[in-house]
């Protein structure tokens, strides 16, 4: 049996208002297949969910089609709806105990959907139901109890035994695994792979991503009633291609993930809906983004584009304009108007020599919108000169880069100043890095100088005070006044972070921001990093010595070895299974606090053979002769002839 939903929207009416909960909606479950359906609170998934079965209030109004075995689905016709109740299409509701009546037992509860659908007589069904109760975990002293005696696991217990009783075709769980034990969601899992062994069509409603990953086939991701993205659960973690799924994937805290939790900038609850003198209630040309703070914000929504797009990291212009198709992009379908998380900076073939020193071979690197891609390697691998690179301030003796789509040697010909507004910088020491002649207040506000923006005194200075505001510094006018040399070393890396956010970059790239400050100082300016990367959207390029450090923080990693990219990829798959030898040294050298041999007087030239051969445990006789290339091993690429494939962090896996 198999669930087709067509075109669905569902507006719950409030006054002169609505309120869209569900807009052109389509989705398909086959038999023996799990649909895994994600989203913040009040996206729209409950809804999704009763809809199918007519269970909607009163006040809501529905269009679109649902669809049983091909056969649609009369939502106003009851008598219709209760031939397929329980027999055919079955809910467990969110809410545990709520859904049981307190005054009967929990036997008489599970048996009469067997009584009321299936046409068996109480004692037959009684039986019946105590035979599925017992499978579900709840042997024979349980069965004669009321729910308000049974624990949260043991009620969910008995509501997937109401749902299963008359083994229905399709199978709708909402929430089924919310403020369960892990030990619990294994009786729900046991349920979702056993119905999909017999052909059953399952939707799963959740808001445990990992669950979902683990328990389905493919995955819809809903945001303000609207499928923003498609896609293979397997690909929910590792392959994400809307920036809404992103989001969703780092507010999440999966074990198999390294990097401290972010989150979505701002909030978004649900569309209110206007009719001002029109018939159709769900028109979005009337509708308002509604937010707890206020009744609306900011009058209309616009009369198209992105839902999405005040919560996106890389919304542009064009994000506000036109219709957002559902298009196909590989294995995904996305909702988006630039088709997907798009490339910030691409660099391909870069290389950069000084004098007899070779700098950079020939390297690709290419940093997602909205992600924190950290480079890591000992003293001297390169990284600064990859990162200034990037930056614009270095340029490469070979290579192309491009930034946003266009090529970046072009515009710094044509005009560097609009790139650079776009490129905020760090540099690795704050104290060399401003000048000691400028008070605070001058020091922040001198790109405003440099770049003319075209601001009164009153608003530069306004400016430079949100700036340091948001790196948690005074705003005080004896304190604009100070110099750097009257100011402690983390002071004066907020004050370096203010200066590099002052023009409204949309790319970060930090050099070693933190490398000369104490343990406390130093986590107050990665939260910071973190928060104003998820508040203002940015993407960042971080580079540092600590991969113990770059674990809290980051998307995805690059392992640099003397100008050389040997490994990148997820964090997460980086920390838990290195592939390079180099890689979990540096890891190892974290936990067991070993140095590494350095490899001295080496002269950079990269002959023939693998860079780290000397120092490597698993050297064999092709590491000297032949330079490894990078190759995709599982979800990272690795430039090594004998890649490991022993977990470091198994738990991690």
């Amino acid at each position: 049996m198999n669930l087709e939903v067509k075109n669905l929207d569902v507006a719950y009416g409030n006054g002169g208002h609505s309120i869209q909960a569900l807009e052109d909606v389509n989705l398909k479950i086959d038999q023996g297949r799990c649909l895994a359906l994600v989203g913040e609170s009040g996206s729209g998934k409950t809804t999704l969910g009763k809809a199918c079965l007519g269970l909607l209030p009163n006040n809501a109004r529905q269009r679109g089609s649902i669809l049983l075995n091909g056969q649609e689905i009369d939502t106003n016709d009851e008598t219709a709806l209760n031939t397929i109740r329980w027999k055919s299409v079955s809910m467990v509701f969110q809410n545990g105990a709520a859904n049981l009546n307190p005054a009967h037992r929990i036997i008489d509860q599970v048996a009469e959907p067997l009584i009321q659908h299936g046409g068996v007589n109480r004692d037959e069904a009684r039986g019946r139901a105590a035979k599925v109760l017992e499978e579900m975990g709840l042997p024979e002293e349980f069965l004669g109890r009321y729910p308000h005696q049974f624990s949260g696991g043991q009620v969910q217990r008995v509501l997937l035994a109401m749902a299963m009783i008359l083994d229905p075709g399709v199978l709708i769980l909402d929430e089924p695994t919310s403020a369960l034990d892990a030990l619990t969601k294994g009786v729900v899992s046991r349920v979702i792979e056993e119905g999909r062994s017999r052909g059953k069509a399952i939707l799963l409603i959740t808001h445990d991503l990992e669950f979902a990953v683990r328990s389905a086939d493919s995955m819809a991701v809903l945001y303000l009633g609207q499928i923003m993205e498609a896609l293979p659960a397997d690909e929910l973690f590792s392959n994400p291609l809307h920036p809404y799924t992103l989001a969703l994937k780092r507010s999440y805290p999966a074990m198999n993930s390294a990097r401290d939790l972010g989150g979505i900038r701002g909030d978004a609850f649900y569309r209110t809906i206007h009719q001002h003198g029109h018939e159709d209630e769900t028109d979005y040309l009337h509708s308002h983004i509604q937010v707890p703070e206020s009744s609306h914000k900011d009058g209309h929504a616009p009369p198209s584009g992105c839902l999405f797009s005040e919560r996106c990291t890389q919304a542009i212009e064009e994000c506000q304009k036109g219709r957002v198709r559902f298009e196909q992009a590989g294995t995904h379908t996305v909702r988006c108007l630039r088709r997907g998380i798009v490339d910030m900076l691409e660099l391909k073939g870069v290389e950069k020599g000084y004098n007899s020193v070779t700098a950079l071979c020939p390297i690709d690197l290419t940093v997602k919108a909205g992600e924190i891609f950290s480079l890591v390697g000992e003293t001297g691998s390169g990284k600064t000169t990859l990162a200034m690179t990037a930056a614009g301030i270095t340029r490469p003796d070979q290579g192309s880069r491009l930034f946003e789509g266009r090529d970046m040697d072009r515009w710094i010909k044509k005009d560097y100043k609009s790139l650079a507004r776009r490129i905020g910088v760090i540099y690795q020491n704050p104290a060399e890095s401003i000048s000691h002649r400028f008070s605070v207040l001058e020091t922040v506000a001198e790109p405003l100088t440099i770049h003319r923006v075209g601001l009164e005194k009153g608003e530069r200075v306004d400016r430079v005070k949100k700036c340091l505001a948001d790196v948690h510094l005074s705003t005080d006018r004896a304190f604009l006044e100070r110099y750097p040399h009257e100011l402690n070393m983390g002071a004066l890396q907020r004050i370096c972070l203010a200066r590099a956010l002052v023009l409204g970059p949309r790319f970060l790239i930090a050099d070693e921001p933190t490398s000369s400050l104490d343990p406390s100082v130093q986590a107050k300016v990665l939260k910071l990093l973190l928060d104003l990367q998820i508040e203002r959207g940015l993407t960042m390029l971080f580079v540092s010595h600590d991969i113990g450090l770059v674990r809290k923080i980051s998307d995805r990693i690059g392992v640099m070895l003397q100008g050389q990219m040997v490994e990148r990829g997820p964090a997460s798959s980086i920390l838990s299974q290195p592939c390079h030898p180099y890689t979990r040294l540096l890891i190892e050298s974290v936990r067991r606090a070993f140095s590494l041999e350095l490899n001295r007087g080496n002269n950079r030239q990269h002959p023939a053979g693998c860079s780290f051969a000397p120092r490597c445990p698993e050297r064999q006789e092709i590491c000297d002769k032949q330079t490894p290339q990078l190759r995709d091993i599982g979800h990272v690429q690795v430039a090594c002839h004998f890649p490991l494939n022993t977990p470091l962090f198994p738990f991690l896996q």
